[in-house]
C-alpha cells in the first residue's frame, strides 16, 4: 500500500457558515483547506487520480496542546476524515465516494512535535 505523509496538523471539518453573501468556512478549517490546496499536489506530484473502489488508511497525529486531560483529540474522527478526504479529490482519487473501506486512528503527537497525518490507499 503506497503511503504519503502530510506535514500539517489535521483539523476537523467545520460546518459552513451562512451569510447573505452565501456559504463560507471560518477559522482554522478555512486555513487548513487553503494550505492543503498547495500541499497535496506538492506531495503527490504528477500522480493520476485513482479510479474504482478503494481502501484507505489514515493516521491522524494532532498537535498536543500544552495542557490537556484528554487522552485523544476531542473532535469527532469523521470530521477530521472529511477535511482530509475532500482535500484529496481530483488528486489522489477522482472523488472520495470511491472509498469503500476505511481505517482511521486519531491521537496526540508526542510533546513538542508538530501535527501531521499519513494516508495509504489500495485498490479493491
Amino acid at each position: 500500500m503506497p503511503e504519503w505523509v502530510f506535514p500539517i496538523s489535521p483539523i476537523a471539518a467545520s460546518r459552513p457558515r451562512i451569510s447573505r453573501h452565501g456559504a463560507y468556512f471560518a477559522g482554522p478549517y478555512k486555513q487548513f483547506r487553503k494550505d492543503m490546496i498547495n500541499l497535496v499536489p506538492e506531495i503527490l506530484g504528477d500522480m493520476e487520480p485513482l479510479e474504482g473502489p478503494l481502501k484507505v488508511d489514515v493516521e491522524l497525529y494532532v498537535t498536543r496542546p500544552k495542557k490537556t486531560k484528554l487522552i485523544a483529540p476531542k473532535a469527532d474522527i469523521d470530521n477530521y476524515l472529511k477535511a482530509i478526504l475532500d482535500s484529496m479529490n481530483k488528486y489522489l482519487w477522482v472523488d472520495d465516494t470511491q472509498i469503500a473501506e476505511i481505517y482511521a486512528i486519531k491521537q496526540w503527537t508526542l510533546k513538542d512535535e508538530t501535527g501531521y497525518f499519513t494516508i495509504g490507499v489500495d485498490k479493491l
